[in-house]
């Protein structure tokens, strides 16, 4: 269940790329004030259902996943993307049944700044899905260890997925591998969505072994829209 559960984890991992965000000047107010804002837009577990806890293995399964060349934009999760002024990641969590998630929020200069950032991350999956897919597989490889002489075969998929919207745009991407083993297959799912908030933009990763469940992760996708909200409110206007 271990090796299960690292899986997940590193499918969240491997996909951990979109998001970021920008602005005793009124702009050195504005970054303060979103410095402040973003840690507290992530999601914790006091948002989560009961029964989610931090991931015993989120960070070292997060560990080592990186792109290249033109991709290699997506390994700072958005950090680093024009406009962009503050970024924070939450911890990784695990829930109880064998579901991983991470959440990134970042804070843009303005609303355009966070409109072309989302632009650009859509171009940029889109465009690095190989690459993107090829590392999801190479992790679970890692991660099997010793095990890894039982798997058969790993496939993997990043395809743009519907989802409900939440806050003033949201995109979605579906990810899904299949793990086959000499007794049995394995099979993962999960979302990549990043929603937008005026300046503000949250992603949030969640994998999940078997189907997914669309009830509790909309409810986690509310919840993180709701933080967006409010750390909207927060900046200067």
């Amino acid at each position: 269940m271990r090796f299960v559960t690292a899986i997940i984890a590193l499918i969240v991992g491997s996909s951990l790329l979109l998001a970021s965000c920008g602005g005793k000047s009124t702009e050195d107010t504005y970054r303060a004030a979103a410095q402040r804002a973003v840690p507290d837009a992530v999601l914790t577990l006091d948002n989560l259902p009961q029964g989610w806890a931090k991931s015993e293995i989120g960070d070292q399964a997060l560990a080592g996943l990186s792109l290249n060349g033109d991709c290699a934009a997506l390994n700072g999760r958005g950090r680093d993307f024009p406009g962009e002024v503050a970024t924070g990641d939450s911890e990784p969590f695990a829930g109880p049944h064998n579901q991983q998630l991470a959440s990134t929020v970042s804070a843009f200069t303005d609303t355009d700044a966070a409109q072309a950032a989302v632009r650009r991350a859509n171009d940029l999956v889109l465009q690095c899905r190989d690459q993107i897919q090829e590392a999801l597989k190479q992790a679970i490889q890692k991660a099997a260890g010793d095990l890894g002489r039982l798997i058969g075969g790993i496939s993997a998929s990043v395809e743009p997925a519907q989802f409900k919207s939440f806050g003033d745009e949201t995109s979605a991407y579906s990810l899904k591998a299949e793990i086959s083993t000499l007794l049995t297959s394995i099979d993962v799912n999960g979302h990549i969505l990043v929603i937008r908030k005026g300046p503000l933009t949250g992603v949030l990763l969640y994998a999940t072994l078997g189907d997914l469940d669309a009830g509790e992760e909309e409810g986690i996708a509310s919840a993180l829209a709701t933080k967006l909200t409010h750390a909207e409110a927060s900046l200067p206007k």
